[in-house]
């Protein structure tokens, strides 16, 4: 499930937004990622030309009972359980296939082999088809890794402090209830309006059980001078987490272990 969005981002930026010397007002060909300038004619020319080309390839794999799904890469949503999908697609005779997605080429140009080819799996089968087997791809993935350790991001948006049952309510009321039980230091030095801020994170394994890992602390303070205090801080912040009651984690609704992070400011 995981790519670098960031990196992958990068490299699309600069293979796909070269300089343009002559652009068309057409809004249709307005390039995607808030680029401010349009695409040139023989750009435009191409991706029609090449929409027209898979639509065509699309038609005649159709008629030929050859389907096929789509999996799109790029700055779009990508999703885990691929491998799981292609078996359950199998069943019913569709072959996957991939196809890369241009940060500054037009939404309707892209693709165009992939759309044909879905309009088709949704008129066999149902609007609701491949939702319902990504759905059940999921769950697939998940059994098979139950004794792994999920990433924070790869779990349910489910509080997992038992304070509370509210996702976002939970992170605030953690570092607020850090605060009221810990004092700062007389000589600490606080932040000043410019300043940035100082955090510290604690991160361990929120396990199946609800038992954690030792929590291992990482301090970063904008005034060096407050480092004196990193050991009475990191103490603090490793108690708190250890007396603290966590939820166990979901995803799809299935217990798993987890990685977790708080994350506390200082003032």
């Amino acid at each position: 499930m995981k790519i670098n969005i960031c990196y992958l981002f990068s490299v699309l930026f600069l293979v796909c937004c070269t300089s343009k010397k002559k652009s068309i007002a057409k809004t249709e060909y307005e390039p995607l990622a808030g680029i401010s300038y349009a695409m040139e004619e023989e750009e435009r020319k191409y991706w029609d030309s090449l929409c027209t080309a898979e639509e065509k390839k699309a038609v005649e794999d159709i008629k030929n009972n050859h389907i096929f799904y789509t999996h799109v890469f790029g700055m779009v949503e990508m999703y885990r359980s691929d491998a799981e999908l292609d078996s359950l697609l199998a069943l019913y005779s569709i072959k996957p296939r991939k196809s890369m997605y241009y940060c500054t080429v037009p939404y309707s140009k892209q693709n165009c082999y992939g759309k044909r080819m879905n309009e088709e799996i949704v008129r066999r089968h149902s609007v609701n088809f491949i939702d319902s087997l990504r759905k059940v791809a999921e769950i697939s993935y998940i059994n098979k890794r139950k004794n792994e350790i999920f990433s924070f991001e790869e779990c349910d948006m489910n509080s997992r402090y038992a304070k509370s049952n509210d996702y976002s309510e939970a992170l605030k009321l953690v570092e607020k209830d850090f605060w009221n039980e810990t004092e700062y230091p007389d000589e600490f030095a606080f932040r000043k309006e410019k300043d940035l801020y100082s955090s510290m994170e604690a991160n361990f394994i929120l396990r199946k059980d609800g038992t954690i890992s030792e929590p291992q602390v990482e301090i970063r303070f904008q005034n060096e001078n407050n480092y004196q205090f990193s050991g009475y801080f990191i103490k603090k912040l490793k108690d708190f987490v250890k007396k603290s009651k966590w939820k166990t984690a979901t995803s799809e609704g299935i217990p798993v272990n987890s990685e977790m992070h708080v994350l506390i400011f200082f003032k």
